[in-house]
């Protein structure tokens, strides 16, 4: 999927929460802190921490797909600072969002250490960040790798300080003023809006969070490649209903029968490759994949496919990590939301959350497990020491018999309290078209290995809260699991609903919609000037959930395009 200018993407932004009537039906999301701990929740898309920097409180994203710290309050810095006058960037993914700024040298105050002395960047321009400037989120604390290559490293280097001593990350700062202290940190993070409403959020420096004491004993996944710079392991597979799905790795150096995954809070779900999402969704009971859809994802995606869920329709997947299983939360694997169709009627509309990744993924990394894994479980990142190497451990932290219960008690209040919910087939006939291609996964009772599914496998009915959920058995080696379905074909004249409508209100469609462009185009141009004369925007509300790019990937220079080489700078 194309990246827009960033005042464009959050005109987009608009345009969605316009077709949208609200991203989170139910228990919407929202800002959390338990009082015992210290992780911010900011509607289950970023997870942020409250540090001071120079005596100013930033609410700043932790970010373990990267190092280097950027700062960006809305009335500045108040407290003092050395202002070294060395000029630097950090660009993230394609190298069209970056923050730029001089690198300031100040105390810096997190998870109950004090840095006299800390490198920062103190951001007078971005772009792409509007979306977080918007939550709240003023900042970024990479978590990752250390190293003299970095953006505030290497800048102080070229500006004639000792770029490597006085450019540390705020980890190694941290460290090297507790060389008693392991060289670790672990974490939990929350989940808001299901009906536990957990609050449980935690980051620890050199310890565990005593509720999670035994993620000790948990075994050790060594860093691969080892040396990389970035918190990427090796994960043993994905099943769905309890079936394994085939997903061979991209990488040539990838053991047989594994695949290499990068642990990222920066990014808010699991950016896979096309295949593995059509493969875990095509085993989902109902859901139906629409191709090139104008109905919205949620989530980060590189195309603008959308698999359509039956909202009661729980995911039940499980990913695996040497030899253990870490189930998965179904309310991590799919959104609700509520959505103006075409036909000018509301509807509650659920789809799939794990999206495809495309060029942010590349031949040495198959996946980044985001918030929405981790979120399942707790997790020690370790730098390792003279005599371990740098490894994380997981604990599993998803009971599944009581995630399944919390997630249909939350669906069927979407449900109460929303708009009609219609059968994947016929919300995708309503926003798409009769014509679209589109393909089904199979119904409880599953067509036979490498038969196409017709219209009707689709199934035009919707659990309910009375009826039992529908449990998906798929032949072991099955081609559908790591193909995907073959296309199925709608144009069967089942519903002449939508082809009514369009030819009955489709010139004033055009209407709105051509008159929505020059408002598009009129506020764009203002936006640019504004975004030109001011440097940066920031705003103290959050209007929208947008479909957070990831922040992962941190690039040291410009980048028009991945490549193999490009692809690995993860950290500095």
């Amino acid at each position: 999927m194309p990246r827009f200018p960033a005042t464009l993407l959050s005109l987009l932004f608009l345009q969605l929460e316009l077709w949208s009537v609200s991203a989170k039906p139910g228990r919407r999301p929202h800002y959390s802190v338990d009082a015992d701990n210290n992780i911010v929740n900011n509607y289950n898309d970023r997870y942020t921490v409250n540090l001071t920097v120079a005596g100013t409180s930033v609410n700043c994203m932790l970010d373990t797909g990267s190092t280097d710290m950027y700062v960006a309050p809305p009335g500045g810095i108040s407290g003092p600072f050395n202002d070294t006058g060395v000029f630097t960037a950090i660009f993230y993914g394609d190298g069209s969002n970056f923050v730029n700024g001089s690198v300031g040298l100040g105390q810096v105050e997190i998870a109950g250490f004090t840095i006299p002395n800390q490198a920062f960047i103190n951001v007078t321009n971005s772009v792409g960040e509007e979306g977080d400037f918007a939550g709240g989120v003023f900042g970024l604390v990479g978590l990752g790798f250390d190293g003299p290559g970095g953006s505030i490293p290497s800048s102080l280097t070229a500006g004639g300080y000792n770029g490597t001593d006085v450019g540390k990350a705020v980890l190694s700062s941290i460290y090297a003023q507790n060389p008693d202290k392991g060289q670790f940190f672990s974490f939990s993070l929350s989940r808001v809006g299901d009906i536990e409403e957990s609050a449980d959020a935690s980051l620890v420096i050199s310890g565990y969070d005593d509720k999670y004491a035994a993620v000790q004993s948990a075994p050790l996944l060594p860093q691969f490649p080892a040396n990389s710079g970035r918190w990427s392991v090796l994960t043993d597979g994905i099943s769905v209903n309890g079936v394994d799905i085939k997903w061979n790795s991209l990488g040539s150096d990838v053991p047989a029968g594994k695949t290499a995954v990068l642990f990222d809070t920066g990014t808010t779900n699991f950016l896979v490759p096309q295949e593995l999402r059509d493969a875990v969704y095509g085993a989902v009971p109902g859901a139906v994949l629409a191709k090139n859809s104008s109905i919205p994802n949620l989530k980060f995606s590189e195309d603008e496919d959308v698999w359509v869920i039956p909202c009661t329709t729980p995911v039940n997947m499980t990913v695996k990590f040497a030899g253990q299983d870490f189930p998965i939360h179904p309310l991590d694997l799919s959104d609700s939301s509520y959505l103006v169709a075409p036909d000018g009627k509301n509807y509650t509309v659920c789809v799939g959350s794990m999206t495809n990744g495309g060029s942010i993924l590349g031949p040495d990394l198959d996946a980044l497990y985001g918030d929405s894994f981790l979120r399942n479980v707790y997790s020690v990142f370790s730098f390792g020491n003279d005599t371990t190497p740098a490894h994380v451990q997981l604990l599993a932290d998803t009971n599944t018999d009581d995630a399944a219960a919390d997630f249909l008690v939350h669906r069927q209040e979407v449900l109460e309290n929303g708009p009609p919910e219609l059968s994947p087939k016929d919300i995708i006939n309503l926003f798409d078209g009769s014509a679209s291609g589109s393909s089904a996964a199979p119904s409880s009772t599953p067509t036979s290995a490498g038969s196409t599914p017709t219209a009707s496998d689709a199934g035009s009915s919707t659990p309910t809260s009375a009826d039992p959920l529908p449990e998906c058995t798929i032949p072991a080696g099955s081609d559908a699991l790591s193909k995907g379905k073959p296309a199925l074909n709608l144009a069967d004249g089942t519903s002449s609903s939508s082809d009514s409508t369009v030819s009955k209100y489709g010139p004033i469609i055009v209407g709105l919609l051509a008159a929505n462009l020059v408002l598009l185009l009129v506020v764009a141009f203002f936006s640019v000037m504004n975004f030109v004369k001011n440097g940066r925007t920031a705003g103290p509300t959050r209007a929208l959930n947008p479909s957070y790019v990831p922040v992962k990937l941190k690039e040291d220079g410009p980048r028009s395009s991945f490549s193999t080489a490009e692809h690995t700078a993860y950290s500095d």
